[in-house]
């Protein structure tokens, strides 16, 4: 998990914090012990990224206001809200429909990578 975190730039501690609740709601699996770890099985291939977003961050962004005010909503829009609203509804409506195994397709591909700023500046 040490590697996970700092390819992520994250704080292991955070990061376990992260994975354990992925476990709990089912979305990872994981074994303790000296050669445990965190792993997937195959149905847990077909979570949404939508539910993953959920359980981390909550869905909070995909209705808050883009200028971060309280009385924002589309019969009462903010200044920004009619430019803002339809990426965060397309980036909300790719989050559900997209799964864990198409995101590993498309790695196993070559038509998506994961790499960290590190790995990127030695390239």
């Amino acid at each position: 998990m040490r590697d996970l975190g700092e390819a992520l730039d994250i704080p292991v501690h955070f990061l376990g914090k992260i994975m354990q609740n992925l476990v709990r709601h089912d979305i990872l699996s994981s074994t303790k012990g000296p050669n445990g770890g965190f792993f997937l099985r195959r149905d847990q291939y077909d979570s949404t990224l939508i539910r993953i977003v959920e359980l981390i961050d909550g869905l909070q962004a995909f209705s808050r206001c883009g200028l971060g005010l309280a009385m924002c909503s589309d019969e009462r829009p903010c200044p920004i809200h009619d430019a803002v609203k339809p990426y965060r509804d397309k980036l909300e409506n790719q989050l559900r429909g997209r799964t864990i195994s198409q995101l590993v397709q498309a790695i196993a591909n070559g038509e998506a990578f994961v790499m960290n700023a590190r790995e990127h500046s030695t390239r």
